[in-house]
């Protein structure tokens, strides 16, 4: 039966000693004579095996076959950690994500989100990775400050933290708005917001100033800035309540309520009722282009009132159309209309927008004068104010040859 192979010529590790000869194909020649071992003296009861000698050589190749496995499993095992370390912190962090653990989400889950996210490159070692750290269960939410190729330490110290708070909405109303654009604003603003809901907030809502048996808002949604939580967004009446608080706050800082204290004697006989004098501030507001013109408009209207003079406002005339245009048709002038007061003498019935504090507190404060007519006169919207028809007529050519208008 033949012998078995050298594990050591498998791997190519025998001595030449022990080899054949590579040109004849041979067997190695004799070795010399091994000189005889002294006898041991009876003490002896081990044998030291030296570094030297015919028994080294074996030594070495035994050392050699296991290191041979060892340095590949060392290499193998640096390979790991090293791919690992790049799994776990690949580099530095790129652009922020939003990022949103629905609720019920297994960490599995949400290791896979933030792999798709490609916020961590591998769902699998992150799942380890959080078995190992801790931290777990992570809070549903939506979360800030998640970023692509992120340490996955950071990730979930990041998720540790829980989401932060819901961030409010704000919403802007400006100034001079009708009801029906206030409405279109609103419905493309909170998509979720029943316009159902809207409109019986609009007409249930009734403010202190608003007249006896009316359901008309116009004139009392105030322009602002409005904040709401996640949990008011789309609620139509928390929207309208919170409008309503910042009117009553503007009229109780501006005096409106006391308007006929205030304005005595403003219009000859005519008394102003706190109403009347919204109604006059929203004609301030649609035809003011700067601030400084507010009180003068202002006693235009009250002068022409006191006169019993149809107030002639343009603005009014879109109102009743509700078209918003640049050029008034003679057509447009004749419309039919309790608003059209190049028609109908005195105020219009309601206000015909929502004006601001300074509108309001021009209507409260007229300035001091007897203008009975402006004109737009300058491009920064600036007016003249005169006070008699040729005046006006000189002004309003004047105007008109430089291009204002």
């Amino acid at each position: 039966m033949p012998g078995q192979p050298d594990p050591f010529e498998l791997f190519g590790l025998t001595e030449p000693s022990a080899a054949a000869d590579p040109g004849t194909g041979s067997a190695p020649s004799p070795s010399p004579p091994v000189p005889p071992v002294p006898p041991s003296r009876p003490d002896d009861e081990y044998v030291t095996i030296g570094s030297s000698g015919g028994g080294g050589g074996g030594g070495r190749r035994w050392a050699l076959l296991l290191g041979v496995p060892l340095l590949v499993l060392v290499l193998l095992v640096a390979g790991v950690g090293l791919w690992l370390r790049g799994q776990i912190d690949p580099g530095s962090p790129g652009d922020e994500v939003a990022f949103t653990v629905p609720s019920g989400a297994t960490t599995s889950q949400i290791a896979g989100l933030l792999a798709d996210a490609r916020i961590v490159s591998n769902a699998t070692v992150f799942q380890w990775y959080v078995r190992w750290k801790g931290g777990d269960p992570f809070q549903a939410g939506s979360y800030d400050g998640l970023r692509t190729n992120m340490d996955m330490g950071a990730v979930i110290d990041v998720l540790k933290e829980g989401p932060p708070p819901p961030k409010p909405v704000f919403f802007l109303v400006r100034e001079g708005l009708w009801i029906g654009e206030f409405i279109k604003l609103t419905l493309e603003k909170f998509p979720t917001m029943d316009p159902a809901a809207l409109q019986k907030a609009l007409l249930t809502t009734h403010p202190p100033l608003q007249p006896a048996g009316s359901s008309n808002l116009e004139g009392f949604l105030f322009p602002a800035t409005y904040e709401l939580s996640q949990s008011e967004v789309g609620n139509a009446q928390v929207l309208i309540d919170k409008m309503m608080a910042a009117f009553d706050r503007t009229a109780a800082t501006t005096g409106l309520a006391d308007a006929s204290a205030k304005l005595a004697g403003v219009a000859g006989r005519r008394t102003i009722t706190p109403y009347e004098a919204l109604i006059v501030a929203s004609l301030i507001e649609a035809e003011a282009k700067v601030d400084a013109d507010r009180p003068k408009i202002a006693r235009v209207i009250y002068n022409r009132l006191a006169r019993g003079e149809i107030l002639g406002i343009d603005a009014t005339v879109l109102y009743a159309l509700q078209q918003r245009k640049e050029t008034i048709t003679s057509s447009d002038l004749r419309t039919d209309s309790p608003y059209n007061t190049r028609l109908k003498n005195g105020l219009p019935p309601t206000p015909i927008n929502s004006p601001g504090a300074e509108s309001i507190e021009a209507a409260l404060n007229p300035a001091p004068g007897d203008w009975m007519y402006y004109v737009l006169y300058q491009t920064d919207g600036t007016h003249y104010f005169a006070k008699t028809a040729a005046e006006f007529e000189r002004a309003k050519a004047d105007a008109k040859a430089r291009g204002v208008f």
